[in-house]
């Protein structure tokens, strides 16, 4: 997000006027259609925390972020809460805002989450997926082979095909639930066992062309448990 970008969302919201017959005190609802200066912040802090352009760990000074993005401190601070509620920032009375560690501990209780919604929806969405969708599905992870070597585009790549994937599940409250915490654990996202992962890919399109909803959840279980224990074993840590 520049300054110019900013100043512009600030300076002017359109809107457009809902209609309201029938109605008791509704007619004048608008619906923006544009994000508001604090959304607009929160967004730019959030994809730059999830590419690692902001690291864990790095303060976030407020002063030198306002006048970097363009915009005064109030929305900062509000677009720093939001994140805060993510779970992607800490902020502290006397420290200020940071963008948020995790421990080995943290690591393995997403994971334990993560592996016992994810291998109920993969199971549901296999279940359900028609050609058209799985065909769609195959493309994307495919994609992600692709990417290997482009860490930040295969990170957004593999998000949108687990989104896609869990869409299929139809538990629109689960599948939120994962990518926050997937938005948790991808910055440190560091595969060490590239064949392993492919492997694990190969096996889940395997599973979706087959229409094997057994077999996908239990791939997927066992994707998830070797990522927690490499991710573990980036951060150097065996226990809290």
């Amino acid at each position: 997000m520049t300054r110019e970008s900013a100043r512009a969302v600030a300076c002017s919201r359109p809107s457009a006027r809902a209609s309201a017959r029938g109605g008791h005190g509704l007619s004048g609802l608008t619906v923006p259609l544009v994000p508001s200066v604090e959304e607009a912040v929160t967004a730019s802090l959030r994809q730059s925390i999830l590419r690692g352009e902001l690291r864990p760990g790095e303060r976030l000074q407020q002063e030198r972020l306002a006048e970097r993005l363009g915009v005064s401190r109030i929305p900062l601070r509000d677009a720093l809460r939001r994140l805060e509620s993510e779970g992607l920032v800490r902020i502290d009375a006397r420290k200020g805002a940071q963008v948020a560690e995790l421990t080995a501990g943290d690591v393995r209780e997403i994971y334990e989450f993560r592996i016992l919604l994810e291998e109920h929806l993969t199971r549901l969405a296999i279940r359900d997926i028609d050609e058209a969708g799985a065909r769609k599905l195959i493309e994307m992870s495919e994609r992600v082979d692709r990417l290997v070597r482009r860490p930040v585009e295969a990170g957004e790549a593999r998000r949108a095909f687990y989104s896609e994937l869990y869409r299929h599940a139809h538990r629109e409250r689960m599948r939120r639930i994962v990518l926050r915490l997937h938005d948790d654990v991808h910055r440190y996202h560091v595969p060490k066992n590239t064949d392993a992962s492919r492997h694990d890919h190969d096996e889940l399109r395997e599973c979706i062309r087959t229409r094997n909803a057994d077999r996908g959840a239990r791939a997927i279980r066992e994707h998830l448990r070797r990522a927690c224990d490499e991710l573990v074993e980036v951060l150097g840590a065996d226990g809290d």
